[in-house]
């Protein structure tokens, strides 16, 4: 006959157990929605930059962090700090998220408003800065714009959030698979492979080469594509989505014959993963090589990447484009930039620095 004691221990034993079993349950759900799907790959056999021979498998080709002390200046949005979309506007919300204003569209950059992990916790990839305007505060969208479906470029709930909401989705090709497991129509999805342009309005959009891969888990190592984006309307731009430096720069340069502006990332950067970001002084020689006539620096100041003080690739970016003699803009998240900007190079704030 089995004793109260043992009983009481094997009662606690199975609780437990249930308890552990419901927890890795519910973190495999949460998982499982970030992920998002895979898409079909027989849709792109075709192409000469999949599959990846390298490897052997599917997929296409690639060619101790500090923070602020402090919250860094920026500029509080919401719906009311927009009107009609204009002729050029830009707001930057922090790291690859911006609203991108040409010729009367609306673009949302890599929307990310949380940390960039698979379960969303501040223990991988935190933030540091929150952004200057909630999702739901966003104004109306024309086109939410993705580079790649890294964690810190694609975020699954503010997707969701926007599937009903924005008019088109614009990825590399492949993406789309995630974007409709997360709720967006098939029918408001655009996949761009290398090369290839859509209008938006009176701009034209092409996504062009970058260096750098794709992941959301362990086993869908670049199955799906990343890209860089040209917009040519009464500007040319470029967005650099993340890359390391390398030719496709200059061959870009030589294709569009120069950009007004060139948006460009300039952090996590490290020498132990190379050729997938720009040191900032690469970024700065990334646009003279597009012949671009200046600099305005994203993908910094939310995440801790790379593995270095936060101010060091803005510092170093600033540094290098006054050495080229290459004029750089430094706005503030949700500050408004267009034509008459001027620096007043508020990331210098000591008090902001761990030194």
């Amino acid at each position: 006959m089995m004793k109260p004691i043992f009983k009481k221990f094997l009662k606690f034993t199975l609780a437990t157990l249930g308890i552990l079993a419901l927890i890795v349950a519910i973190l495999g759900v949460m998982l499982y929605r970030n992920l998002g799907d895979l898409p079909d790959e027989s849709r792109f056999a075709h192409l000469p930059y999949y599959p990846n021979k390298a490897t052997g498998k599917g997929g296409f080709i690639r060619f101790d962090g500090y923070t602020p002390n402090g919250r860094l200046p920026m500029i509080l949005l919401d719906k009311t700090s927009f009107r009609q979309p204009e002729n050029f506007a830009y707001y930057w919300l922090g790291h690859a998220t911006a609203i991108l204003e040409l010729d009367g569209q609306r673009f949302l950059t890599d929307p990310v408003f949380d940390n960039a992990n698979p379960l969303n916790l501040p223990l991988i990839a935190p933030r540091f800065q929150e952004a200057p305007i909630r999702r739901e505060n966003l104004p109306d969208i024309d086109v939410v714009l993705i580079s790649h479906d890294h964690y810190d470029h694609l975020e699954a709930t503010t997707i969701r959030h926007l599937a009903d909401k924005a008019k088109r989705f614009i990825a590399p090709l492949g993406v789309g698979a995630r974007l409709e497991s997360w709720g967006v129509p098939a029918d408001k999805i655009t996949e761009l492979g290398w090369g290839d342009s859509t209008m938006v309005g009176t701009v034209k959009l092409t996504a062009e080469t970058t260096q750098h891969y794709t992941s959301r888990w362990t086993n869908d190592r670049n199955k799906t594509l990343w890209a860089s984006f040209v917009l040519e309307g009464s500007k040319r731009l470029y967005w650099s989505g993340d890359t390391g430096y390398a030719q496709h720069f200059s061959d870009i340069g030589k294709k569009y014959g120069g950009f007004d502006i060139a948006f460009m990332e300039i952090d996590a950067a490290n020498s132990g993963w190379p050729k997938t970001h720009m040191f900032a002084h690469q970024s700065v020689q990334a646009t003279l090589d597009l012949n671009a006539k200046k600099i305005v620096p994203m993908h910094w100041g939310v995440f801790s990447l790379g593995r270095n003080p936060w101010y060091q690739s803005i510092d170093n970016a600033v540094k290098s484009a006054k050495e080229n003699n290459l004029p750089i803009d430094v706005p503030k998240m949700g500050e408004k930039y267009a034509n008459g900007f001027v620096n007043d190079n508020w990331w210098e704030a000591k008090h902001l620095r761990r030194e």
